[in-house]
């Protein structure tokens, strides 16, 4: 999905705040198809009605999983949440500026919050309130561990959750608590290159213009690819040269030239039968560990590598020195570390790393493994 400046501002921003004794539905600013309004419901005699007028300096892209004729860009996935809606609102003179909203206009203009949703008087007396299931926001801070040993494991990213109004709190207890989290006021609904959005299952990685030029091209990371493969890693059991693959196939899981590492020493080899340790009492049971013939560490698993592919996730365009476990997509030190320290949700109410490859969820105790290959045997 790609955000592009419409060719007249579509924004808009808070005209009014009126509190009415009926219901919404009523008001003539609520039938007035050409007005923007929120309605906060708190009970069926008190109503607060804001209404938005136009804004030309912003514009406006509605995003959701429904496919109604005001949503810009429609999110499609294996499961359908309704009313996971948001708001996003560039800035036509500083499109770097780009804000978050919960909640989205319906094809009459209007955001209902009923009775039962969670909302709230802020201290300066305006009205707020959050959406049924949420609309999550992570600011990833990509500075804080350049300098950290790649044997450091750092904290994970924090994931927020941003109100109809555009303000951050903490996560409620469970996903659809009528019970708001805690304000964080340093915190803010812009969103800056490698922000993560939620909406209830569906996550969307922000990319900015800028932070997509600077960060490496596809050529680039095929480019590094056969730099590792011309180096020729060596196999120490079968003796014959391997090759990372720039994806998954049955040809090349079949090859003699796929690579796989081990998982807790992180030596590179090919597939073979050296080493395999099985129950004693069942020779053809899956075996219980793999022995590495260089260090003679054992390992639960050996994984299969290939090339991670897609340039969005990647940071940097460093050397190919690691792997997500337990997937095997091959990428950089900050790659696999950043995405390791980033819990998506999954399911109701868990976070858990995935790889940004293939959504595989990493192993908490050691989410990448750095690899070690038997290069350049044969440099004079």
């Amino acid at each position: 999905m790609i955000l592009r400046k419409h060719d007249v501002g579509n924004g808009i921003k808070k005209s009014s705040a009126v509190t009415i004794t009926a219901p919404s539905k009523h008001a003539p600013a609520v039938k007035d198809s050409t007005k923007h309004t929120v309605s906060y419901e708190y009970h069926k005699s008190h109503t607060v009605l804001v209404e938005y007028a136009a804004d030309s300096t912003k514009d406006m892209f509605q995003i959701g999983r429904s496919s109604e004729e005001q949503i810009d860009f429609t999110i499609v996935d294996t499961w359908l949440a309704a009313g996971s809606n948001m708001v996003l609102s560039p800035d036509r003179d500083e499109p770097i500026k780009v804000y978050l909203y919960a909640a989205g206009f319906d094809s009459s203009k209007n955001i209902f919050l009923g009775e039962k949703a969670t909302k709230w008087v802020k201290k300066n007396g305006e009205s707020d309130g959050l959406t049924t299931n949420g609309v999550l926001i992570l600011h990833p801070n990509r500075g804080d561990d350049e300098e950290m040993s790649d044997k450091v494991q750092p904290e994970m990213y924090i994931w927020r959750e941003v109100s109809v109004d555009g303000d951050i709190y903490s996560l409620r207890e469970t996903r659809s608590s009528t019970k708001r989290g805690q304000l964080v006021p340093e915190e803010t609904n812009q969103l800056q290159d490698g922000t993560l959005i939620d909406l209830c299952g569906a996550t969307l990685l922000w990319r900015s213009a800028d932070g997509l030029k600077k960060s490496p091209s596809r050529v680039e990371l095929e480019r590094r690819l056969d730099e590792l493969n011309a180096g020729r890693p060596q196999c120490p059991v079968n003796l014959n040269t391997l090759i990372v693959p720039r994806r998954k196939s049955a040809r090349t899981s079949n090859s003699s030239r796929q690579p796989y590492v081990y998982m807790r020493c992180g030596h590179v080899q090919g597939k073979h039968d050296w080493g395999i340790i099985r129950h004693p009492t069942n020779g053809d049971s899956p075996p219980t560990a793999f022995k590495c013939p260089i260090c003679l560490t054992e390992s639960e698993r050996v994984i299969q590598l290939c090339m991670g592919m897609e340039s969005a996730f990647h940071l940097d365009s460093s050397a190919l020195d690691f792997c997500f476990n337990p997937c095997g997509h091959v990428a950089s030190l900050a790659t696999v570390r950043y995405w390791s320290r980033i819990p998506l949700p999954h399911g109701t109410n868990s976070f858990h790393p995935v790889c940004p490859f293939c959504t595989s969820l990493l192993s908490i105790e050691k989410p990448y493994v750095r690899l070690i290959f038997q290069d350049h045997l044969f440099d004079t």
